[in-house]
C-alpha cells in the first residue's frame, strides 16, 4: 500500500473509530450496503425497507457491547427481537462484520483515490 493509500486509510480509520451511542442507527445504516433501498437481514436473508430495520449490538449493550461500527449489524425487526440478548452466534457475526468492513474500506479508499485523482 502507497503512503496515499495509507493517509486515507488514516482517514478513514479516524471517521470510523467515532463511537457515538446516541447515533448508533444511524451509523449502523450507514455501514451497509443497500440495493436501491432495501437492506438485507443478516439472519433470514429476506429484504426490507430502511423503517422494517433494526441496527442489532452483535456484542449486546447489556454485555458491555460498543456502538462502534464493528459492533453493529443490520436485522429486521422479526429477528432483532427474537434474538435478543442471545451470544450464539455472536463469533461468526462479528467476523462477517469485519470482513464487510474491509471490504467496505477498501472501496473507499479507490473513491478517494479517484476524487483526488481527478483534481
Amino acid at each position: 500500500m502507497g503512503r496515499l493509500d495509507n493517509r486515507f486509510k488514516e482517514v478513514i480509520d479516524v471517521y470510523n473509530s467515532i463511537d457515538d451511542e446516541r447515533n448508533y442507527r444511524e451509523r449502523g445504516l450507514e455501514n451497509t450496503s443497500s440495493n436501491h433501498g432495501w437492506y438485507k437481514c443478516i439472519k433470514c436473508g429476506q429484504s426490507y425497507r430502511k423503517g422494517d430495520m433494526d441496527i442489532d449490538h452483535i456484542v449486546p449493550r447489556s454485555l458491555g457491547g460498543s456502538s462502534s461500527r464493528e459492533n453493529l449489524q443490520c436485522i429486521c425487526k422479526h429477528c432483532n427481537r427474537s434474538k435478543r440478548d442471545s451470544t450464539v452466534d455472536t463469533n461468526a457475526d462479528l467476523q462477517k462484520r469485519k470482513r464487510e468492513l474491509r471490504k467496505q474500506d477498501k472501496e473507499d479508499i479507490k473513491y478517494l483515490k479517484s476524487v483526488f485523482k481527478n483534481k
